[in-house]
């Protein structure tokens, strides 16, 4: 059993740590690894819903790729995690550290060549801009042979063998998987018979999943029959009558939203964690947003807007900014398109009820109160508040963070007073992990009640 909790890095000999070299894998021992070799298995150490993780687990396969991916955070990840970390960590980075070493103990094999991804590349003030150099070091520590850490496909590293198709696929599924329980979500509040249309819901959807596993359905047609057969699962309540809650936040709500989630659901609330595509299209507009404010452009409205730049006056290093700029933006239009065709083709279930909204939008409200510029979440939570009152979806907004994310606390900071301005009912809850405590359960149970007596005054019968 690897134990690294008391041990300084200079006590431990040092391993030729695995790195990549043109294309290839060299391993420990100096010898080139392909990245099609069967050794080389790929572990996603972010919690991933379990629809999502399935049909990523059958498109690695597909293509003869081994995938590890972890389940929902839990006390027992999250103890493998202080063995390597200080604890001023924030949870997505304590969770995800907690995750590999979990990994590395209980699953990985002898003969592996591990590449342990990431969900962010980014260099920005969050702590998360840090993690580059975390993971030099904590490479050192756990003295692992043929291990690749902090790895995310890009163009120095062949995309980890990866094409951009099969990367794009891989994030999509991730998001088909939580519209799918944004569905099952809504189906538990409003079915005639709870257990059996829950029963039918998961034999349909595991249906979907086989038949796309098989080839015998695309993505798309396979969503189009799961729709027309989810929507003849009898209901007792309309969805857009029934009462909504929105878990909306930054990057932790992978990491701790699921008691929540469940709490609100167990009272009959339709209950919807914030789209997984806002989190990465927010880390894709990095390079736009620092490109458009070095040209003079202050708004997320004027840097999303490419009209607003002549190409032909830029000096050579400003084209090559330009040229990543345009890359990310052309990354996040096909997420939009996707994304939206998506939620329109399982929309015919009768049991989607929110919208998409890019991330421009997003962060043009935030912006107002907190610059987007400043390259956090900050602006992207607050204008997820802000949007989802225009929207008048939701009944209740639960702004879930962790007390040592700075851009969490800030958005609550920012949220308060706009908050107390509107009728929707609100709370802002800091957890350390999946778990809430009873003063927690208190404000949530609050938040139910009201949220419950809006939906009765929107629906005209206060």
């Amino acid at each position: 059993m690897l134990d690294v909790s008391n041990c300084a890095v200079e006590e431990i000999p040092k391993a030729v740590q695995a790195k990549f070299s043109g294309g290839y894998i060299v391993d420990s021992d100096g010898q080139k690894v392909d990245l099609s070799d069967p050794r080389v298995v790929y572990v996603l150490p972010e919690p991933r819903n379990s629809y999502g993780r399935r049909l990523v687990e059958d498109l690695y396969a597909s293509h003869n790729k081994s995938v590890r991916i972890s389940g929902e955070t839990n006390a027992s990840t999250l103890n493998y995690g202080k063995k390597i970390c200080s604890g001023r960590e924030c949870l997505p980075s304590l969770a995800i550290a907690g995750a590999v070493l979990r990994d590395i103990q209980e699953h990985r094999e002898e003969n592996e060549v591990t590449i342990y991804t990431t969900p962010i590349d980014q260099h920005g003030p969050c702590q998360n801009g840090a993690w580059p150099v975390l993971w030099e070091t904590f490479a050192k520590r756990l003295n692992v042979k043929n291990c690749l850490f902090y790895q995310t496909p890009g163009y120095h590293n062949n995309y980890l063998g990866l094409d951009k198709d099969f990367i794009a696929q891989e994030k999509l599924n991730f998001v088909i998987g939580q519209y799918i329980i944004e569905a099952r979500n809504a189906l538990r509040c409003t079915a005639e018979d709870q257990y059996s249309a829950l029963n039918d819901f998961e034999e349909i959807t595991d249906k979907f999943i086989e038949s796309v596993r098989l080839k015998e359905k695309t993505i798309k047609t396979g969503l189009l029959r799961w729709a027309k057969e989810v929507a003849k699962i009898p209901l007792k309540a309309k969805v857009e009558e029934t009462a909504k809650i929105l878990i909306f936040g930054g990057l932790n709500l992978m990491f701790d939203h699921y008691p929540i989630e469940e709490f609100y659901l167990e009272k009959g609330i339709i209950t919807k964690v914030s789209d997984l595509a806002e989190a990465m299209t927010l880390l894709l507009s990095e390079k736009i947003i620092k490109f458009g404010l070095k040209k003079g452009l202050l708004t997320p409205k004027e840097q999303f807007d490419e009209s607003l730049i002549n190409f032909s006056e830029l000096s050579q290093q400003e084209q090559k900014e330009a040229t990543k700029a345009k890359r990310s933006k052309s990354v996040i239009n096909f997420l939009d398109t996707q994304c939206k065709t998506y939620r329109r083709i399982m929309g015919k279930s009768g049991l989607l009820f929110d919208s998409y909204v890019e991330i421009d939008k997003l962060l043009e409200e935030g912006h107002q109160h907190a610059s987007a510029n400043s390259m956090t979440e900050t602006p992207q939570i607050v204008g997820r508040f802000l949007y989802s009152l225009k929207e008048q979806i939701f009944d209740g907004l639960i702004n879930l963070g962790t007390f040592n994310c700075q851009p969490a606390m800030n958005s609550q900071a920012i949220i308060r007073p706009l908050a107390n301005k509107s009728e929707v009912p609100y709370a802002a809850i800091d957890c350390e992990g999946p778990w809430i405590s009873s003063n927690q359960k208190r404000l949530l149970e609050t938040i139910a009640v009201q949220a419950k007596r809006l939906r009765k005054k929107k629906n005209g019968f206060l």
